[in-house]
C-alpha cells in the first residue's frame, strides 16, 4: 500500500515543481529578451541567434522532460546507496571500488552530453534557425500560395536538407573527439566489474560466501550501476542544464544576475502630457554589422507642435534616424532628446509611431488598438480608429470590437493590407489621444487606395493638430501641407530645410524629385 502512495506523491510534487520551475525559466527568458531597452543587441546575429536558441530549447519537450526527471535521477540514485551498504556486508573495497568506476563513466558521459549540447546553443545557431525557417515556409500559411504557384516544394526541401547537414557537420566531428574519454571510461567500468565478479567467484569456489548470498552480491553489483549512465533520463536532464547555462550568459550579457529574476516593477513617472519638442545634436550612428557611420554629424530641432516630413531617396538613413527618435538605438555620439527627455525610457514614453513592418497582432481589433493606448478608455479606442479612417472596418466586422484579426482562429477574419495600415494607424493615434507628445508615421499609407490616401491626408493635420508630428514618405504629393520638410542625404545629412513653397521655389533635390514622381502621372 505504502508504495503507489509514495509513487503517487512523489509525482504530485514532480509536477508542482516541474511547472514551478519551467515559469522561473521562461520568465528569466522573457526578461532577458526585453532587458535590451534598445534593440541593437536584439538585431546582432550572435546575440539573437543564440537567444533565439535559448528560446527553442526551451520549447522542446525535452526542456519539461529534463525537469521532470531530474526526480527520477534523484530516485534512481538513492537506490544505488541501498546496493552499495549490501556489498560493504562483504568487502568494504568493493561497492567504493565498483561506484566509482560508474561514476567516472557517468561524469564523463555527462561531460560530454553538456558539451555536446552547449555547441547546439553556441556554433550552430544561425544555421539550425535558417533550416528552421526553411522548413517552417512548408507548413505555414503565410508562404502557401508561393510555395505552390512557383513549384517550390522540392526547392525547399533539397535547401532545408543542405543547410541542416552543413550546420551539423560542424558539430558532428566535435562530438565524435568528445567520446574518446567516455569509451574509456566504459572500459574502466568493464574491467572493474569483472575484477570484482572474480574475486567474488573466488569466494564461492573457496566457500566463504554461499550460493544465495552471492546472487544478492551479483544484483547489488548490478545495482550500484544506479551512480552511473541513466540513459534518456540523465540526457534530458543535461540537456535542461545546458540550456540554463546557456540563458545564464545571455543575461550576463545583458547586466542581469545570472539566475536571479531583477523586480519586475519599474518605478513610475510623471509623463508630461501635450506637444513635446524633438532635438539631434551632431548624432552619428553606425549598425553593429557595417564599417561606415549611417549618419554622420546629424543635427535637427523640431519646436514642439510642429509637422515635419522627412523625404530622401532609399538608403538615405530615414528608417534609421526612425529608430534613433523612439530610442529603439542609441546614437555613437551625440544626443537625441524628445521633450528634454534623452534616456530610452523617457523618449518611449512621449513617442507614438506606425512603422513600415507594423505588427499584425492575431488579436480582437479592441486589443490591436488599445495597445497603443495601454489602458481600455472604448472611447478613447472609437476616437483613434475614427481618426485613422477605421468606421467603416469596424462596421463589417461581425462581432465588432471584438472580432479577431486572423482566420486561423474560430468566428476570426483576414483583413487587406489597407485596413491593417488603419488598425495599425489607429494605434499610434490611441497614443497620442492617450498622452504621447510626438507623433511618428514611417510610410502610413503605402498600403491604402489613392481616394482613401487622399482623404486621410485632407484630415490628417487636423487630427494630429497640437502633436509634434514627423512623417516619412515616398510619396512627395503628401508632404505639399506640413509646416516643414527636410530632405535627408546619406553623404552630407540634411541637404534642404524649408515649407513646401520655399523647396519649390528654390528648384533644389526636393523639386527635382518631386516633379520627377509627378511625370509619371503626366
Amino acid at each position: 500500500m505504502g508504495g503507489p502512495l509514495l509513487a503517487v506523491l512523489r509525482g504530485w510534487i514532480s509536477a508542482k515543481t516541474t511547472a514551478a520551475m519551467a515559469a522561473y525559466v521562461l520568465d528569466l527568458v522573457a526578461e532577458t529578451s526585453l532587458e535590451p531597452r534598445g534593440i541593437e543587441l536584439l538585431d546582432s546575429p550572435g546575440f539573437s541567434g543564440r537567444l533565439q536558441a535559448v528560446v527553442a530549447a526551451t520549447r522542446d519537450w525535452t526542456f519539461l522532460f529534463g525537469l521532470n526527471n531530474i526526480w527520477a535521477v534523484l530516485a534512481q540514485r538513492l537506490g544505488g546507496v541501498g546496493a552499495f551498504v549490501v556489498l560493504l556486508t562483504w568487502r568494504w573495497w568493493a561497492p567504493f571500488v565498483v561506484a566509482g568506476s560508474f561514476v567516472l563513466m557517468s561524469w564523463t558521459f555527462a561531460r560530454w552530453v553538456n558539451s555536446a549540447f552547449d555547441r547546439v546553443l553556441e556554433v550552430s545557431a544561425g544555421g539550425r534557425r535558417q533550416a528552421t525557417y526553411l522548413r517552417s515556409l512548408l507548413t505555414r500559411p503565410a508562404a502557401a500560395k508561393e510555395v505552390r504557384l512557383f513549384g517550390l516544394a522540392d526547392w525547399l526541401l533539397d535547401r532545408y536538407k543542405s543547410t541542416w547537414l552543413t550546420t551539423m557537420a560542424e558539430l558532428w566531428p566535435l562530438r565524435k573527439r568528445g567520446l574518446r574519454p567516455a569509451y574509456l571510461a566504459c572500459l574502466v567500468t568493464a574491467v572493474v566489474i569483472g575484477g570484482v565478479l572474480y574475486v567474488l567467484t573466488s569466494d564461492v569456489v573457496a566457500g566463504t560466501v554461499g550460493v544465495a548470498f552471492a546472487v544478492t552480491l551479483i544484483q547489488a553489483v548490478l545495482a550500484v550501476q544506479a551512480f552511473g549512465i541513466l540513459g534518456d533520463t540523465q540526457r534530458a536532464v543535461g540537456q535542461y542544464a545546458a540550456t540554463v547555462r546557456g540563458l545564464s550568459m545571455l543575461r550576463a550579457e545583458v547586466g542581469l544576475p545570472a539566475l536571479t529574476p531583477t523586480a519586475t516593477t519599474r518605478t513610475p513617472t510623471t509623463v508630461p502630457h501635450g506637444p513635446a519638442s524633438v532635438e539631434l545634436n551632431d548624432v552619428v550612428f553606425t549598425y553593429p554589422t557595417r564599417d561606415r557611420p549611417t549618419l554622420t554629424g546629424l543635427s535637427l530641432t523640431i519646436p514642439a507642435g510642429q509637422s515635419l516630413a522627412i523625404v530622401g531617396v532609399n538608403g538615405a538613413g530615414k528608417s534609421t534616424l526612425i529608430k534613433l527618435l523612439c530610442g529603439l538605438y542609441q546614437p555613437d555620439s551625440g544626443t537625441v532628446r524628445i521633450g528634454g527627455a534623452d534616456s530610452a525610457d523617457g523618449i518611449r514614453s512621449r513617442v507614438a509611431a506606425i512603422f513600415q513592418d507594423f505588427v499584425r497582432y492575431p488579436l480582437p481589433l479592441r486589443d490591436n488598438v488599445r495597445m497603443g493606448a495601454n489602458g481600455n478608455d472604448q472611447p478613447l479606442l472609437d476616437e483613434a480608429l475614427g481618426k485613422a479612417a477605421g468606421a467603416g472596418l469596424l462596421r463589417r466586422l461581425e462581432d465588432g470590437w471584438d472580432t479577431v484579426l486572423s482566420s486561423e482562429y474560430a468566428g476570426g477574419t483576414d483583413l487587406s493590407g489597407g485596413q491593417w495600415q488603419r488598425v495599425a494607424l489607429a494605434r499610434a493615434l490611441a497614443a497620442v489621444c492617450g498622452g504621447a507628445g510626438v507623433l511618428i508615421l514611417d510610410e502610413p499609407t503605402a498600403a491604402l487606395d489613392v481616394r482613401t490616401e487622399a482623404a486621410l491626408f485632407e484630415r490628417f493635420l487636423e487630427m494630429t493638430r497640437g502633436v509634434t508630428t514627423v512623417l516619412v514618405t515616398h510619396r512627395l504629393s503628401s508632404v505639399r501641407h506640413v509646416d516643414r520638410i527636410v530632405v535627408l542625404d546619406s553623404e552630407r545629412g540634411i541637404v534642404e530645410d524649408g515649407s513646401y513653397d520655399a523647396l519649390m521655389a528654390a528648384d533644389g533635390t526636393f523639386a527635382q524629385l518631386f516633379r520627377l514622381q509627378g511625370s509619371r502621372f503626366s
